[in-house]
């Protein structure tokens, strides 16, 4: 596990300063309709929805989300990110509630039935697994994306297996979810991503 002060170090770094959703994001979008009760009717048809973003990072995922209608969560233990989520959301005019929290704490909590969605990007705790679950209303949408074991083919971090996802273990981690789109990357870098709706 990385130290505060490193992450708080990369951010004002300017590291992972990229303000570009991952496509992955994008492409759960056609899936957010099956949201209990959607209204596609509304301009930002995610207006009043609640969105968490774990592991916000620089925010780049939460400010997408925000800018959809969510009213989103950007939750990290870095001040540093959540600084710079901020600065992001300001210059994009969007608002986002930022709260600072070390999410491999024990007993770590983000409530229970919260979230219309959860999104997990490149971030793998996996105490954190039953923590979503239960933070997810009934009908709500977890997206996760982050590396698998195939990363270990190329250079860079991670470099251990224990920030690394197994082959489908996504699947079986939220077994008890409607799996709506799963897929693993192994070309270039390893990666398993999972859409998937809580009964």
């Amino acid at each position: 596990m990385s130290s505060m002060a490193e992450w708080d170090e990369r951010f004002a770094r300017g590291d992972h300063a990229r303000s570009d959703p991952d496509p992955f994001l994008l492409t759960s979008a056609k899936y957010w309709p099956l949201l209990p009760e959607w209204n596609s009717f509304l301009a930002k048809p995610a207006t009043g929805r609640k969105a968490l973003d774990a592991a916000c990072g620089a925010g780049r995922h939460a400010v997408y989300l925000a800018e959809a209608g969510f009213d989103v969560t950007a939750a990290d233990f870095s001040l540093q990110g959540l600084e710079a989520a901020q600065t992001l959301a300001t210059s994009r005019q969007v608002t986002i509630e930022t709260r600072n929290v070390d999410l491999e704490a024990a007993g770590v909590d983000l409530g229970v039935a919260a979230f219309d969605l959860a999104a997990v990007f490149f971030y793998l705790h996996r105490p954190l697994f039953a923590v979503l679950e239960r933070c997810l209303r009934p009908g709500g949408l977890l997206i996760y994306k982050t590396y698998s074991i195939d990363q270990l083919r190329y250079p860079g971090r991670p470099r251990h297996r224990t920030y690394m996802l197994e082959h489908n273990e996504l699947l079986w981690e939220f077994s008890s979810f409607r799996v709506l789109r799963y897929e693993e990357e192994w070309e270039g870098r390893g990666t398993a991503a999972l859409i998937a709706q809580k009964p």
